[in-house]
């Protein structure tokens, strides 16, 4: 998906591939390939994003990295300009520009997915002069803009990992962790039908019961709950479009305790009762 943007300059030829513009703030989710830089020049917003809610103020910073997913809420009037960064060229940007580890860290997802720079922060003053730098250049283009916005782009990256706002991830770690969640859903995948429980994931596994449920959180954007819930009423979609079995029958073969419970979540999930649905 692409950053939806107001009153957008045309891409630049630069290595970079900046693109300035006005912010959509619509309370959709966003998912784009983009990095983002952003400026909030009136009003309040806040950002969800990682689990987080962020409120963001008049004249705050924030960076985005691409692929992330995140919504905005509670936006009283506000105007976000952006700076777009698009890498989908990476070989081309790394190359005497940015280290390759960097570039594979922000397309990979493997650094941090938000920061916030506010007013009287140590990089404040001059990823702001940046920002606007970079944004008067890319819209007037003047002859060698190109030199001008490379060097601001160079300073205001450094000013985010050198003063960690944007921190790279542990890849090994990262490894460890998806490695855990592969156990984790496998055995869930198993017993789902089952009534399986966190408790017994946890002990089936040897993860503790904290740990299950922060997998979930950081590399599914899912709860425990919600992927086993998933699950059962996949399974319970199959049974009742390819078998006669009673809806009762089916919620008790999916896993779900009875049929009240199955018929909420059910119409919750779909949109429709299960009766409705079998019969579409």
């Amino acid at each position: 998906m692409g950053l939806e943007l107001l009153r957008s300059t045309s891409a630049s030829n630069s290595v970079f591939r900046v693109v300035c513009g006005e912010m959509v703030l619509s309370d959709k989710q966003n998912l784009h390939n983009e990095a983002v830089f952003g400026h909030v020049r009136e009003g309040v917003l806040g950002i969800s994003i990682d689990d987080q809610s962020i409120v963001l103020k008049k004249d705050d910073l924030y960076f985005i990295s691409p692929n992330r997913k995140y919504r905005f809420f509670d936006n009283e009037n506000a105007s976000v300009e952006v700076i777009s960064l698009n890498f989908s060229n990476a070989t081309a940007v790394s190359q005497d520009y940015i280290p390759q580890s960097i570039i594979r860290a922000l397309v990979n997802g493997n650094c941090s997915s938000f920061a916030k720079i506010s007013s009287g922060e140590s990089s404040y003053a001059f990823i702001c002069s940046a920002f606007a730098d970079v944004k008067k250049a890319e819209s007037d283009k003047p002859e060698y803009f190109q030199l001008l916005v490379y060097s601001k782009m160079y300073g205001m990256f450094y000013e985010l990992f050198s003063n960690k706002y944007i921190k790279i991830l542990d890849v090994e770690m990262r490894s460890k962790k998806y490695r855990a969640l592969l156990r984790v859903t496998h055995y869930i995948d198993e017993h789902y039908s089952e009534g399986v429980s966190l408790e017994e994931v946890a002990e089936a596994t040897g993860i503790s019961r904290y740990y299950v449920s922060h997998l979930f959180k950081e590399l599914m954007d899912n709860t425990f709950v919600g992927y086993v819930n998933e699950l059962r009423l996949n399974h319970a979609t199959m049974l009742l479009v390819t078998t006669d079995s009673p809806i009762i029958e089916i919620a008790s073969k999916s896993g779900f305790n009875n049929l009240s419970n199955f018929n909420r979540a059910f119409k919750m999930y779909f949109g429709k009762t299960p009766s409705t649905y079998r019969k579409g």
